[in-house]
């Protein structure tokens, strides 16, 4: 083994250094002696301490990362802040270490509750940490499932681990969670997520437990249009042999739909079997139409569209629409949240590449 090797020390998932300050050795080591030299000659225990360029951590961090017992009583009792703003020292604890230093912390005056700069909470750091066993003690401590547990339970149906799942649902989860964040800001359920990974084993877990198949994400596509979307027709024919008939009913989409002016041509069109048009001279090279009774209603802030796009060829943020307020089709951007204008429904289906072409202006 080489020097190099030989001298790397690993802090855990923060990352791997050949050299690290000698303050955050004796933190990782537990030498009170050298803590105590290095207070009395003015060092600030609450000022992060820089490893690289991109890494920095306060010296509580070092002491709860590492599990350093030692280090961290230190700490406390020289008044370390264990509440900070952004930094909640709980949040490293349940990620990082046992119950016998989650226990210590909260006894002096963790607070259970906080969130850091990105808005994740104690459960959803227990679970980056891979810290399941500190799932039920967060709970005990007061930050319960029922109160704080849905968006660690959206992420662990994204994380297929059915022993996380099966603990929020025993603890009153909100199993129809959603809220945005950061990872979804379209809103959706966890069972629409479990839908957009294509996965039905998770799909039937969810609904058998009460998930419900109706709630649809921001942009109004609920799990069967999701399917449908995905082109899984088993998946599809599971969520519309539990959706209510009357979703499935012509003369009731034809009701619903008649604010949106939809013209004869396109309601025509919209009922007919051929809704792939191959597009060879387009940067989306297809277009794939929902059926009418497929078609998805949606807004965007108060403004009435009509998802008419199952697919538009790789392009998955772009949908082809019908605006009904200018009685014409458009491309809806979600990643930037933005609608483009396009033509008539005429004038689209005689030159659907030109007019594609204008999402990209």
């Amino acid at each position: 083994m080489s020097k190099q090797n030989q001298t790397m020390i690993v802090l855990k998932d923060i990352g791997t250094f050949q050299d690290i300050p000698p303050i955050v050795h004796a933190i990782i080591t537990g030498d009170i002696a050298s803590l105590n030299n290095n207070l009395t000659t003015g060092w600030d225990i609450e000022k992060s301490i820089v490893l690289s360029k991109y890494i920095e951590q306060t010296p509580l961090d070092f002491a709860l990362i590492m599990e350093n017992f030692d280090s961290l009583k230190w700490l406390v009792e020289k008044g370390v802040n264990l509440n900070v703003k952004h930094n909640p020292s709980f949040l490293t604890a349940v990620r990082y270490c046992n119950e016998h230093i989650i226990q210590y912390v909260v006894a002096n005056g963790a607070k259970t509750n906080g969130v850091n700069n990105v808005k994740s909470g104690a459960f959803e750091q227990a679970l980056y940490g891979k810290k399941y066993q500190n799932l039920p003690l967060i709970h005990q401590l007061g930050h319960t499932v029922e109160k704080y547990g849905g968006l660690a339970f959206r992420q662990a149906v994204n994380d297929r681990n059915y022993k996380v799942l099966d603990f929020f649902i025993a603890n009153n989860v909100d199993i129809n969670y959603n809220k945005a964040d950061m990872v979804y800001p379209f809103k959706p359920t966890p069972l629409c997520v479990a839908a957009r990974y294509v996965d039905l084993k998770m799909c039937k877990y969810l609904v058998e437990h009460g998930a419900d198949i109706t709630l649809a994400e921001k942009d109004g596509m609920r799990p069967y249009s999701i399917a449908l979307e995905k082109g899984d027709t088993e998946m599809a024919a599971y969520f519309k042999s539990l959706e209510p008939v009357d979703f499935h009913n012509l003369n009731n989409k034809l009701d619903e739909l008649k604010t949106y002016k939809l013209p004869k041509a396109l309601l025509s069109f919209l009922q007919t079997d051929n809704l792939h048009i191959d597009l060879p001279d387009s940067d989306f090279e297809y277009v794939e139409f929902f059926s009418l009774l497929d078609t998805v209603p949606f807004k965007i802030g108060r403004q009435k569209l009509l998802r008419l796009s199952k697919q538009t060829g790789d392009y998955t943020h772009i949908d082809l629409v019908w605006n009904p307020k200018t009685k014409k089709m458009a491309c809806y951007d979600m990643e930037h949240q933005e609608l483009i204008e396009l033509c008539a429904f005429e004038e689209f289906m005689n030159n659907p590449t030109v007019q594609l072409d204008k999402c990209f202006r």
